[in-house]
């Protein structure tokens, strides 16, 4: 009989070390097999991280550079309309003078040559030889001014549309709007 409980407790402890042993394989070959996709999930996600910071680094620098575009559009436009104002302050300075034809002339030469040259910024603006030109009376009736697509325009920005939405309703350029709206302001 102790032969019997000696078997039976050799049998025991066997089955023991076999499940402990079995247990720490099943463990190891499990961590084994979970650990390697969440190694390789993880990497993926650092890549994907990597390229997705890489384009966003890209777009904000192409926004950059198309802030400091426009800003430098901006200051051109902004010497432009100062321009402009220059020229219909002259020419409302001309048709408050008096209606001697000749007097009309002289005036119109002499407030042309005081404009001052663009500068280089400025490079968009009429030379002074087209505003002499379009100062000729018979020129300015030669071109109408579509005076109901500005009114349309200014409508248009005072409830609110944005330029490029006014863009593309009238098809007049962005500009254009742009420096009418300025112009209307005052």
């Amino acid at each position: 009989m102790l032969t019997g409980v000696i078997v039976s407790l050799v049998a025991v402890l066997l089955l023991v070390f076999l499940l402990v042993y079995k247990k720490e394989m099943i463990i190891k070959m499990f961590m084994l097999n979970v650990s390697a996709p969440a190694n390789e999930f993880s990497q993926q996600l650092e890549q994907t991280a990597d390229s997705i910071i890489r384009r966003l680094e890209d777009e904000s620098a192409q926004l950059e550079l198309l802030l400091e575009e426009a800003e430098a559009k901006i200051g051109i436009l902004s010497q432009q309309v100062e321009y402009a104002n220059k020229i219909i302050e002259q020419l409302m300075e001309l048709e408050n003078r008096p209606n001697s034809d000749n007097y009309r002339q002289e005036s119109r030469t002499e407030s042309v040559s005081h404009v001052p040259e663009p500068t280089p910024a400025m490079e968009l603006a009429p030379p002074a030889d087209d505003i002499a030109e379009l100062l000729d009376d018979n020129k300015l009736d030669k071109e109408p001014v579509n005076i109901e697509k500005h009114r349309l325009i200014i409508a248009m920005a005072d409830q609110g549309y944005t330029i490029t939405e006014i863009a593309k309703a009238t098809g007049v350029g962005k500009g254009e709007i742009t420096l009418l709206l300025q112009l209307n302001k005052k």
